[in-house]
């Protein structure tokens, strides 16, 4: 399995994650992660948006519910 295609399974098993998950999680470099997950958004297979977590602002990459339906999960 391609990382790329890990990386959408895992986004698609906890619905939203951030750049530090899938670093820790699945052991990618943090630029690979981040020119994955660029890519996934443009391709509008994710959301990015950002949260406040412990005074810290971080990334969330959310899976697009337009496919999940598309992969028939929702």
């Amino acid at each position: 399995m391609e990382a790329w295609e890990k990386l959408l399974v895992y986004i698609t098993r906890k619905n939203c994650v951030t750049l530090e998950e899938v670093v820790n999680d699945l052991g990618l470099k943090e630029g690979t992660a981040k020119v994955y997950l660029s890519r996934m958004s443009r391709g509008r297979i994710i959301t990015r948006r950002w949260i406040r977590a412990a005074g810290q602002r971080k990334r969330l990459y959310c899976i697009n519910t337009g496919v999940l339906k598309e992969m028939k999960l929702e």
